[in-house]
Formats: C-alpha cells, sequence, structure tokens
C-alpha cells in the first residue's frame, strides 16, 4: 500500500540564499541527467539551473544531487532528460546555500494543473470538439498565521517585491519530499478580526516542474 501524505510536523522551507554560480559545459540526455560543470556540491544539495541553451527544459528547475564525479560531474536525482532537447551551451548551477524553516504555516494546497482546453470544432460539426492544450502553470498557496517581523515573511516580501523565483522543500512527516522553484507572491497583507489570530496567505507559481522524493 503507498504511504499516504500526513500533513502534520510537515516542514516547508524556502531558499534565502543561492551560492555563486557555476558555469555548466554540458549535460546529458539520460534516465538521470549528468550535469558537467566545476563545482563544490555534495549528495543532498538542491541546485537551481538556469540560462541554459538548447536543453530549454531544465531552465529554472530546482534539482536535487544523487552523486558526484569529483568535482567535474553531478548527477540530478530522478530527471530524466532522455527525451529533452539537446544542450547546445552555457548555464549556471547554483546551489541553495541557505534555506529558512516556516514555523507559522497552517495549509499547504497544491491543486492539480489544468490543461488549456483548445476548441477545434468545425463548421460542419453540431457537437463542440476540444482538445487538451499546456498545463496551465501550477499555483501552490499557503495560509500562516502572520507574523510580518518573521525571518520567512521577510524573505517573502523581498522575492514578491522583486519578482524572483525561490527554490522549495516541503518534507512530509512521512517522509516524502517535494521541492520546486517557483515565483512569489504573499507577506505584505494580511486579515484578522477582533480577538482572533490575524492570518496570511503566500501564493507559488511554479517556474519550472517539481519533483517527488521518497526521502
Amino acid at each position: 500500500m503507498a504511504t499516504p501524505i500526513l500533513l502534520l510536523n510537515t516542514k516547508v522551507e524556502m531558499q534565502s540564499a543561492l551560492a555563486a554560480a557555476k558555469t555548466i559545459t554540458a549535460i546529458s540526455k539520460a534516465t538521470e541527467a549528468v550535469i558537467t560543470a566545476t563545482h563544490d556540491f555534495q549528495v543532498g544539495d538542491l541546485i537551481v539551473i538556469d540560462e541554459v541553451a538548447g536543453m530549454f527544459e531544465i531552465n529554472k528547475r530546482v534539482v536535487r544531487v544523487k552523486s558526484i564525479n569529483t568535482t567535474v560531474d553531478f548527477t540530478c536525482e530522478g530527471l530524466d532528460s532522455t527525451n529533452w532537447t539537446t544542450y547546445v551551451s552555457g548555464g549556471t548551477a547554483q546551489k541553495v546555500s541557505t534555506l529558512l524553516a516556516f514555523d507559522n504555516v497552517t495549509s499547504f494546497n497544491f491543486p492539480e494543473p489544468q490543461p488549456n482546453r483548445i476548441d477545434v470544432t468545425p463548421i460542419s460539426s453540431s457537437q463542440k470538439i476540444e482538445v487538451f492544450g499546456l498545463d496551465d502553470a501550477p499555483v501552490a498557496t499557503m495560509n500562516m498565521n502572520s507574523d510580518p517581523l518573521g525571518a520567512t515573511i521577510v524573505e517573502l516580501r523581498k522575492a514578491s517585491l522583486a519578482k524572483t523565483t525561490r527554490a522549495f522543500r516541503v518534507t512530509t512527516q512521512t517522509g516524502q519530499v517535494l521541492i520546486f522553484n517557483a515565483y512569489v507572491a504573499g507577506g505584505r497583507g494580511f486579515d484578522g478580526a477582533v480577538g482572533a489570530v490575524a492570518t496570511g496567505q503566500a501564493s507559488m507559481t511554479f517556474a519550472a516542474p517539481e519533483q517527488w522524493f521518497a526521502s
């Protein structure tokens, strides 16, 4: 039987700092992509990839290091690049050097992304015909007890105002790990009433597909 997600003792972390960018010189097409870049990464590190020419599918992804080959290559755990566009040149790999853990999140919502429905009904038809296009960008939301001076909320505001992405890691009590890179909106407003705890909300629009790990 599969292990269900249990939202109890669930840890939500957000990137607050990235290390200096390492220059990518090659990316393999494989069931687990191997990236060539002189680096100082360790197994388990989260790395943000961007500015790659050719293999555009990997841009803005956050990947997890599965293994390293000295300081030249590293393998991206579970990242299947077999059918992606061939790498051409360039790209940067930046280690997530600092993650801040939220201590005020009360709920985490990640609805199933829905495909765009494209109307292809010919004028000869008496019934509407649609095909699926690309999925909408996934959007996750977090409800929180308001804490405007908390370190994580301060970082949320910075990312929201700068319109920049942040890497996230969500670890459930049952061990599953979700990683994603997203544009952030939140940390500025709050809602409340007399005698009630003020609450706030943040939304994360994924810049690239997420990844799940068993642990």
